[in-house]
């Protein structure tokens, strides 16, 4: 009996959509294409990594097998735009990144700040955005925060947390003193004035959410039974 032969499929990320792909090298162009980018030369092309971002090229052949957890990012343009983020080349395809996005990418941890170094160390809040088009290359900093101080409303009144995130659980612990207990007791966690990339919402038990100043919760509880 004539042996079976097996090919091997190798995953990437694209977009958050998972593309399955042959061979594990393969060039810009075969990536675009796995990934319904079309026509290829549309489209830039991102590959974010521990080292940073970088460009690939429609002809630029890329290893799978020697990129552990990155993924790629499209964008349905001509230019590549640059910048430095904590001194690490990152190119980007379009002319404006979000902070949430430079801390998702950059693997910034939630008790660090980001900072613009062309504007005095401007601190960057979620709401912000780093324009690539200015002359000269952007170049954007981490360092540990100094103790937080922001101010959020729950239930219509004013509270102060020292955290850049909130879970739902403790949400409920800012709403009510003494929340009512009980098996068919339910909570529901909605909020709005959130950051530009989720500026309204709701959470679910186990969810959590970022916040920035002025952020509005509204918490309520309905006995089931």
């Amino acid at each position: 009996m004539a042996d079976l032969i097996c090919e091997a499929s190798f995953e990437l990320d694209v977009d958050a959509r998972k593309i399955s792909v042959d061979d594990p090298k393969v060039t810009g162009r075969q990536i675009r294409a796995a990934a319904g980018l079309n026509p290829a030369s549309s489209y830039v092309l991102i590959l974010i990594s521990d080292a940073g971002s970088q460009s690939i090229g429609l002809d630029r052949e890329v290893d799978l097998t020697t990129l552990g957890d990155a993924v790629f990012r499209s964008f349905k343009s001509d230019r590549v735009f640059s910048m430095t983020l904590n001194e690490r080349g990152f190119a980007w395809g379009a002319p404006e990144i979000s902070e949430p996005e430079l801390r998702e990418y950059g693997q910034i941890p939630d008790n660090h700040e980001l900072v613009l170094d062309s504007q005095g160390d401007r601190v960057l809040e979620p709401d912000d955005t780093v324009n690539l088009k200015r002359k000269g290359v952007e170049r954007v900093l981490s360092r540990p925060a100094e103790e937080l101080e922001i101010c959020i409303i729950v239930n219509a009144r004013q509270k102060t947390v020292k955290v850049r995130r909130l879970t739902f659980e403790k949400l409920i612990a800012l709403a009510f003193a003494n929340p009512p207990t009980g098996e068919n007791i339910c909570f529901t966690v909605t909020y709005r004035n959130g950051p530009r990339n989720r500026p309204e919402g709701s959470l679910v038990e186990g969810d959590r959410v970022r916040i920035k100043k002025g952020m509005v919760f509204n918490v309520t509880s309905t006995d089931k039974s």
